[in-house]
């Protein structure tokens, strides 16, 4: 599917200098992303100021077309990151004198799910030592888009994972069906060719297991993740890492009848109430 989802993203340019310094909507406003010599093949993204005392759990994602450059959505991932998330990007950040289109990002190789555990080990390593004081690995999520999101389904069994975020992605193995971990699927109505995949995985996910699943057809398969703050898909993604990782159940609203009165549609849900956010950050 890899190809066949970079085929399918935005043409042209993907990021404005504009959009890449997204300063994002969370209280830890604002965002950057980085590289860090100890994790060569990734791209890190949290807040410029952390407060001391803080605690910020993980999210590590698998990009559009499992394409090696972890910029390619920086908007969309600034903006989790100003919620006061951690993120972890497969790939490094991009060289602007390669191109910055999908079609030049290609050039950087493709990337797996061991992309996603490298990071996870990483993490684990690190986390509440020195300059990683604030990460929090009791709380993970897998998340990435189209083939990315193959990518996070992947290690769906990890145990370190609690949560699952699919955009834009389904229908690429049954792995995310056979677990207990909770799903939410973002996709982009039918002109989005991970559409029908991904209903038919939300559909099989087992019952008692919490899922959730809504499209915003006007994006299709690209979404919005390179407007400014990541666009719509930004704004959803804010409510999700809010209330799965950062534990706000007040978010459960928007789940819950909230994303409907924002447009999205065909928006499903089952075992949402029995679904437990973590304790408050």
């Amino acid at each position: 599917m890899a190809a066949g989802a970079s085929a399918q993203q935005p043409g042209g340019k993907v990021n404005t200098p504009e959009t890449l310094a997204s300063p994002g909507t969370g209280k830890f406003s604002p965002p950057h992303y980085f590289a860090d010599p100890e994790l060569p093949e990734h791209t890190l993204y949290q807040p410029k100021n952390i407060p001391a005392g803080s605690k910020m759990p993980l999210m590590v994602w698998g990009n559009g077309g499992c394409l090696k450059v972890g910029t390619i959505m920086a908007p969309f991932l600034l903006q989790i990151a100003s919620q006061g998330v951690v993120v972890i990007a497969n790939g490094g950040p991009e060289d602007p004198s390669k191109g910055s289109t999908y079609q030049s990002y290609g050039a950087y190789g493709r990337s797996s799910s061991k992309f996603l555990t490298t990071a996870i080990d990483w993490a684990e390593k690190n986390a509440g030592k020195g300059k990683w004081a604030h990460l929090d690995t009791s709380r993970i999520a897998a998340a990435g888009q189209s083939c990315g999101g193959g990518e996070a389904q992947g290690i769906t069994s990890d145990p370190r994972v609690t949560v699952m975020g699919i955009f834009n992605s389904g229908g690429m193995g049954a792995k995310g069906t056979k677990t207990n971990k909770p799903h939410f699927y973002f996709l982009g109505g039918p002109k989005d060719m991970a559409y029908s995949g991904g209903n038919r995985d939300y559909a099989a996910i087992a019952a008692g297991t919490p899922a959730w699943k809504g499209n915003w057809p006007p994006a299709g398969h690209g979404g919005t993740f390179n407007d400014l703050n990541g666009g719509v898909y930004g704004v959803a993604g804010a409510h999700w890492v809010n209330y799965v990782l950062r534990g706000n159940e007040s978010e459960a609203a928007w789940f819950n009848g909230g994303a409907a009165k924002d447009g999205w549609t065909e928006v499903a849900s089952k075992s949402l109430d029995a679904y437990k956010p973590p304790s408050p950050l």
